[in-house]
């Protein structure tokens, strides 16, 4: 049975640096298991993808956009509430993109503000009409 030891080290620039010296014997034969990015797990239930929703960061094997939920939880749904409306979402997902949420609120908030009707509407040169028809804004 072989003996094992975690050592943290960084690749740059082809060298794989340790972050402590290594006491290793001559011909030692060393296995590496590369780690993921702790970064890309803080997340784990949170994936986003250029052809999915826009690049926009959605719940890891759906296509429910996080800024969908967290428009719910800004009105005040209760998770309950939110789980009740999205079958198959776990309680970790949710939580997951609350989280994900608060750690990238100002990012979160812009492309959400962005999705708001008068930004749209200015975006396509468009127009609601006193009856409720959308036209466009530069044949008046």
């Amino acid at each position: 049975m072989s003996n094992s030891t975690v050592i943290e080290a960084t690749y740059e620039n082809g060298v794989l640096r340790p972050s402590q010296p290594l006491d290793l014997e001559e011909q030692q034969i060393v296995h590496l298991n590369l780690l993921s990015d702790p970064e890309t797990n803080q997340h784990p239930h949170i994936t986003q993808t250029a052809n999915v929703c826009g690049g926009r960061p959605v719940i890891r094997g759906t296509r429910i956009p996080v800024k969908a939920l967290i428009g719910y939880h800004r009105m005040n749904y209760t998770s309950t509430e939110i789980l009740e409306g999205f079958p198959g979402l776990t309680t970790a997902q949710l939580y997951d993109a609350l989280s994900y949420y608060y750690d990238n609120q100002a990012q979160m908030d812009a492309d959400m503000a962005a999705d708001e009707l008068p930004q749209l509407l200015e975006k396509f040169d468009l127009e609601i009409d006193d009856n409720g028809v959308l036209r466009s804004a530069s044949t008046r």
